[in-house]
């Protein structure tokens, strides 16, 4: 694979900027190129936002992704404005608990209430990055498992716990 485009959306506080930079981290010793670029809404907490990353074995010309080969969407909100930016073959992840969507190339995954089941609603964006990278090839399980619960440690025992059962969940989805 050449190159890797994918747009992680949602409401601020959703965490969707936490798993594009984990993804653009972990992905560092794959690809010699990689870029991160985050968009914020007016409003951190509760606003749009969003963030694109590039993972290329070529130098990346821009870090804007104007198609998509994967999108991760956790609100309606992404879904509208986003879904039309899905490359042909791309695939998209939509959190079903918050947002709808239809079509061959989207998986609908209830993401929010996966996490609330496991004991923390806030671990909805771990769920869907599983559900990502088990059908993208990009990172494999074990490595992204082992950086999940590194940067989740400072957070705790049960924070740690969570996120690695949530990153499970979402692997092992298959709608």
């Amino acid at each position: 694979m050449d190159d890797h485009r994918v747009i992680f959306s949602g409401s601020g506080g959703q965490g969707l900027m936490f798993i594009g930079k984990l993804l653009a981290n972990l992905a560092l010793d794959g690809y010699p190129h990689v870029t991160f670029l985050p968009s914020y809404g007016a409003e951190v907490r509760g606003g749009t936002s969003n963030c694109q990353v590039v993972l290329s074995e070529e130098p990346i010309p821009s870090p804007v992704v104007d198609l998509a080969d994967a999108e991760v969407l956790m609100n309606q909100p992404s879904v509208d404005r986003f879904l039309p930016r899905l490359a042909a073959g791309g695939r998209a992840f939509v959190n079903a608990s918050m947002a709808s969507a239809a079509g061959g190339n989207v998986l609908m995954i209830p993401a929010s209430q996966i996490a609330q089941n496991l004991g923390g609603v806030q671990a909805a964006n771990i769920v869907m990055f599983g559900a990502y990278l088990r059908h993208a090839h990009v990172i494999g399980r074990d490595k992204a498992l082992e950086g999940i619960e590194a940067i989740s440690r400072p957070k705790g025992p049960e924070a740690a716990e969570l996120n690695a059962r949530a990153f499970e969940e979402g692997w092992g989805y298959l709608g």
